[in-house]
């Protein structure tokens, strides 16, 4: 019979206290939008004509970019890498495929370092830590392009 008192003397003392914190610090929600409107003002600063296609795949916007002879093709991937390949089926078996995470580029997504980070993202963001969760793009690009070169760690911030 205690041990039924203090549950319910914890849920009576805590509810309130957990939704005063919800209310205080509200989470702001995702927005792709601003994940685009950042991958684009990167790639302007970096000397690129962008454009955010109206074309979707998987519900994902692709982001076209050029410079001279260089094109680049960017989507946003899902943590879990369900659409990984989505840039090899947007460009062609000539062209080079990279994934870019925190700054990084990979050959193939990193799926337990992006699903963990993602995870705890939401747990912060949620606990209103945080605002934006880092994306993990997909590059698709011309073998015209130096795309190792670019200062991608400018995005992870």
């Amino acid at each position: 019979m205690n041990f039924s008192h203090a549950l319910k003397w914890s849920v009576v003392l805590l509810a309130p206290l957990t939704l005063a914190w919800k209310v205080a610090i509200p989470p702001t929600g995702y927005h792709p939008d601003h994940s685009r409107q950042a991958i684009s003002e990167f790639l302007e600063r970096n000397g690129f004509d962008v454009v955010v296609s109206a074309e979707y795949v998987n519900y994902e916007a692709i982001i076209r970019a050029t410079r001279a002879s260089c094109r680049l093709v960017i989507a946003e991937l899902t943590p879990d890498g369900s659409n990984r390949d989505l840039i090899r089926a947007l460009v062609g078996d000539t062209d080079r495929h990279l994934v870019v995470f925190r700054g990084n580029l990979y050959a193939q997504q990193p799926i337990t370092s992006t699903v963990i980070h993602s995870l705890w993202s939401k747990f912060l963001r949620g606990l209103g830590l945080i605002r934006d969760i880092r994306p993990v793009l997909a590059v698709g690009a011309n073998s015209t392009c130096d795309i190792e070169a670019m200062p991608w760690s400018e995005l992870a911030r």
